[in-house]
């Protein structure tokens, strides 16, 4: 997982502004920046925690703000971001940055190099930084400024007042306590001296933050004070930052160091591949594993504090299944299982949502597609023997009687759901006036809701008797006729959404879901004219587009996200690749052969680990020229059907 960047990338600070890192850890504990440690999003900080309800994020400690003094004279080395422009510019400073495993930052100042590495400890809520004199030559006077936000990673500081400035300094360390009900924080260190002295360094500005929130991304940063350190060659200077009490026998750098290096190259290697990118996506896709409350829960995004179900679900195949870690699927399917009611799964995942809602139509039949991926791959009937096959029987009951926000299954069989108010869709998709454009009989869902019959009446088949799955086989084909009647248009486009005022033919996304599910609502011709439909108007190299897009124009999104219409009208979301791939091989002839061709054509995709998030893959993808990095940074998804699609297509190269 080595990444090395040079002066030509980090003194550009337009392309260094858009490389960032994040280490994070089980216990919901990240930290984050860019190349150059310029903080470009709110949610960046140099120790983020969980909350005491372990369901948001705190940024405790923004960041340190560090100068160097040599025989006097000050040279300023971090980098901020403000509302009037960039400064101190100590990026100019940097030879280089790498990362191997952790974030390490090279400075040369009059002949002086300075290293400072940063690490979080995967099994412990602690972080580490160092500073280290790497020269022969003149000492230097190290200058650290802790900048303090004691915010959720969501919000902004500006309040000045009614805060706890008061600095509580022991034996080598020191504790702020800014806010009651806030975690607190603790730095210990290791030589020198901290000096208290209340300050505030104000309209600090996060480019990144720009048309994501409504409020501006500006805000105001407390200074308790700062450390100072005489660093003679090859000495350091180490941070140890917790929000507990620290044993001071813990704190040994070198201790910590190695068993933390060991415990990440001890990450076996994929067994599909020795490509290392795959090994970084894997090991940063296991990271983001989270325990709250005693149980696991998969993070869709760390920094973006997302559990969504959807993105969970999509995510579960290349986390557990790839890995055959099946005991672990088994305990989050079960978790999945709990979650139904009324025949809905939750659109965000209760542990870390209390209020939540159920109007997704779709969720629950992913959840049996997903049930069914894990039986094909392990023929456990038995898992669904006790109680789940009951839960696939349940949701389909709901559906036929009509359930929440309008799901129902209409006299024709087809799922209609949703109204002019109530969105239903993975596509919401909302008129000016606020109406709802796609509701009624969607095409993803209808699809899901075939293949959610034909996958209940094989387990009532094999669990039950034959003849009881007749029934599930006489609705499944009642869907097909009457899908087949009414989506497939004289000229054999597949209709997006059916209303009962009108039919509509957008090309989206959607059209991927009957090809890549098990069972096609489609028979083959009409999916490989419908899959050559794809390649042409949205398949591209790092994933399909949402929606067709007139080539000629170019996505100029300043911040692309789910808040923005280009986001579901043409962005590439890299998370569809492995449905894309499920299709591509499900109606190739030659499957070898067309495995070798995704290879070649999805590896732009891979080689964006080493751009954006380092060592992760976006949400989504625009283009102006060349492709941009949108959305969420650390979409897990996104990781795990890269995973997962290729190794369908490494499996078919080996068979």
């Amino acid at each position: 997982m080595h990444i090395f960047l040079e002066k030509d990338i980090l003194h550009d600070l337009e392309k260094s502004a858009e490389i960032e890192w994040l280490e994070k850890n089980k216990y919901n504990l990240y930290s984050s920046s860019t190349c150059i440690g310029m903080n470009t999003r709110r949610e960046h900080g140099l120790f983020v925690v969980p909350d005491n309800s372990l369901k948001k994020q705190v940024v405790l400690l923004s960041k340190f703000e560090e100068s160097v003094f040599i025989e006097n004279k000050l040279h300023e080395i971090s980098t901020n971001s403000y509302q009037g422009g960039v400064f101190p510019t100590g990026y100019k400073y940097l030879s280089n940055f790498k990362m191997n495993p952790f974030p390490c930052f090279t400075y040369e100042i009059e002949n002086r190099k300075i290293e400072k590495t940063v690490f979080l400890l995967s099994d412990r809520p602690m972080m580490v930084v160092r500073y280290e004199l790497k020269n022969q030559g003149i000492p230097i006077n190290l200058i650290i400024k802790p900048f303090l936000a004691d915010r959720y990673n969501t919000e902004l500081t500006r309040e000045l007042q009614g805060l706890n400035t008061d600095s509580y300094v022991g034996n080598n360390f020191v504790r702020w306590a800014l806010k009651q009900n806030m975690p607190e924080v603790y730095v210990y260190y290791t030589s020198g001296e901290f000096a208290s002295a209340n300050l505030w360094y104000k309209n600090f500005s996060y480019s990144k933050d720009i048309g994501k929130y409504s409020d501006s991304g500006e805000e105001h940063l407390f200074n308790p004070g700062f450390f100072q350190a005489m660093l003679f060659p090859y000495q350091a200077l180490d941070l140890y930052i917790s929000t507990n009490v620290i044993n001071p026998l813990d704190l040994n750098y070198d201790s910590l160091y190695q068993q933390e290096t060991q415990k990440r190259r001890a990450i076996s290697e994929h067994s599909l591949t020795k490509d290392d990118r795959f090994n970084r996506i894997s090991h940063s896709l296991k990271k983001s594993l989270k325990i709250i409350n005693n149980k696991s829960v998969i993070s869709v995004s760390v920094m973006d504090n997302l559990y969504t179900t959807r993105d969970i679900i999509f995510s579960m195949p290349g986390f557990f299944l790839l890995n055959k870690e099946y005991t672990e699927f088994k305990k989050h399917y079960l978790e999945l299982s709990g979650q139904i009611s009324e025949g809905l799964l939750p659109v965000h995942s209760p542990l870390v949502r209390d209020l939540n809602h159920f109007s997704a139509a779709d969720l629950s039949l992913w959840y049996i597609n997903l049930g069914y991926i894990y039986f094909l791959e392990t023929k456990d009937l038995e898992f669904f023997a006790d109680g789940l096959y009951d839960s696939f029987r349940t949701i389909v009951e709901y559906y036929e009687k009509g359930t929440l926000n309008n799901i129902y299954v209409d006299k024709d069989g087809l799922v209609f759901s949703g109204n002019k108010t109530t969105s239903t869709s993975w596509m919401p998709l909302i008129l000016e006036n606020n109406e709802v454009l796609r509701f009624g009989k969607l095409l993803e869902v209808n699809a899901l809701w075939y293949n959610a019959l034909k996958i209940l009446e094989i387990f009532t088949e094999k669990l039950v008797k034959k003849k009881k799955a007749q029934k599930y086989e006489k609705s499944a084909e009642k869907v097909r006729e009457s899908f087949t009647k009414l989506f497939i248009q004289e000229d054999e486009i597949i209709a997006d959404f059916i209303t009962p005022e009108k039919t509509n033919t957008d090309f989206r996304v959607n059209q991927i879901v009957p090809l890549a599910l098990s069972f096609s609502v489609l028979d083959d011709n009409i999916a490989l004219r419908v899959l050559k439909e794809i390649d042409d108007k949205l398949l591209t190299q790092y994933g399909l587009r949402s929606a067709k897009i007139n080539k000629n124009i170019e996505n100029q999104d300043k911040n692309l996200n789910r808040k923005t219409m280009t986001y579901f009208n043409g962005a590439v979301w890299p998370w569809t690749m492995d449905l894309y791939i499920t299709a591509a091989l499900k109606y190739s002839d030659n499957k070898k052969e067309t495995a070798l061709k995704l290879k070649k054509h999805f590896d732009p995709l891979l080689n964006l680990v080493d751009s954006g998030l380092i060592n992760y893959l976006p949400e989504a993808i625009s283009f102006n020229g060349s492709p941009h990095l949108k959305g969420t940074a650390d979409y897990t998804p996104s990781l795990a059907s890269t995973l997962w699609g290729y190794s369908m297509i490494l499996k078919e190269q080996k068979e």
